[in-house]
């Protein structure tokens, strides 16, 4: 047996307490029903039989009741269970398009910050996976091998920007490569593979089908979450935070970036595309189709665990209180008798 809470075991210092506070309150009320019933009765009241034996079972009961509600505070563990943890092996590697286009602000807060929100979500719902994260506009960098640390994945989905990548455009091929050779780099035996490409499909480089055929031929799903709407938004040019205009055009003109997913769908071949506009969210479609890739067990671990069993000193508290109430029953009668 052992305690998730053990450190709540000191409030049992209180118990004691208790049974004084307790005490006092039965003498308490015990001159108030004198002091009611007036001198005269006060013979019928002294033999209404036991009040002090009463207090001190009273006392006791609620003594009882505090450490038994104590004890069941601090977590008492015992009936123990041994269990193996599975892993996925699952390998995910998400492809974010970081191009200018991306701040359009048509999804809000933006495109890309949409996106990430997506990612995030995603990747919560696979615990076991290994993830990582290439970002590309004219082109394309891995930005976080594959990993299962969660917080680094993180922060380096965070950190994704258009400032990373200097050269503007959007080159999917690049992205698609980059993603290969990660995952060769990486490569271990019987390990499915995904790529999730996220992207407003503004391909100004080439659609990337070849670098999507090379995938698919070393295994790996591809899949596709398309952000933006077909009446597009204008492209917010920032400084220190703030708007300070929009991305024009050769002639001055303000550029409106719209959807566009035959890029896209080129990629995601055999795959999805998941349409992710100003409202809703994709990410459980996405989890499906990932679900129906294989898992293995790859690194599982014994531990024990053991039955939590806080119920039982709760429903012993409840008892010993429901005791201690029952206690006064028959006084009450006798001095409803009294009275009259």
């Amino acid at each position: 047996m052992n305690f998730s809470t053990p450190e709540a075991l000191w409030l049992l210092l209180l118990a004691p307490l208790a049974a004084a506070l307790y005490a006092y309150a039965a003498r308490q009320r015990q001159a108030a029903l004198a002091l009611f019933l007036g001198p005269g009765a006060s013979p019928a009241v002294a033999a209404s039989g036991g009040v002090v034996r009463r207090r001190v079972v009273g006392a006791a009961l609620v003594t009882g009741a505090v450490a038994c509600v104590v004890i069941a505070l601090s977590g008492p563990r015992f009936g123990r269970t041994l269990r193996e943890t599975t892993q996925e092996s699952l390998d995910l590697m998400v492809a974010l398009d970081v191009s200018q286009s991306m701040e359009a602000e048509d999804v809000a807060p933006s495109r890309l910050q949409r996106a990430k929100l997506e990612i995030q979500r995603i990747v919560e719902e696979r615990p076991g996976a290994r993830v990582g994260l290439v970002v590309f506009a004219g082109e394309a960098f891995l930005q976080c091998p594959l990993t299962t640390d969660r917080s680094a994945f993180r922060l380096f989905l965070d950190a994704a920007e258009p400032s990373l990548v200097p050269l503007q455009g959007t080159d999917l091929g690049a992205a698609l490569d980059v993603t290969r050779a990660a995952f060769e780099e990486a490569a271990e035996a019987d390990r499915p593979r995904a790529v999730l490409v996220v992207s407003d499909g503004e391909a100004h480089e080439g659609s990337g089908a070849s670098g999507a055929d090379a995938l698919r031929e070393s295994g790996a799903e591809l899949f596709a979450i398309g952000v933006g709407t077909d009446d597009g938004g204008k492209i917010p040019l920032r400084r220190q935070g703030a708007i300070v205009g929009y991305k024009t055009d050769r002639e001055g003109a303000e550029v409106t970036t719209r959807y566009e997913d035959a890029s896209l769908r080129a990629v995601a071949g055999r795959g999805s595309v998941f349409r992710l506009g100003r409202r809703g969210s994709v990410a459980a479609d996405v989890d499906r189709r990932l679900d129906g890739l294989d898992r293995a067990v790859a690194g599982g671990e014994r531990y024990e665990t053991y039955a939590e069993r806080y119920q039982w000193p709760l429903a012993l508290a409840l008892l010993l209180l429901l005791t201690e109430r029952a206690l006064w029953l028959r006084p009450e009668r006798q001095r409803r008798a009294v009275a009259a």
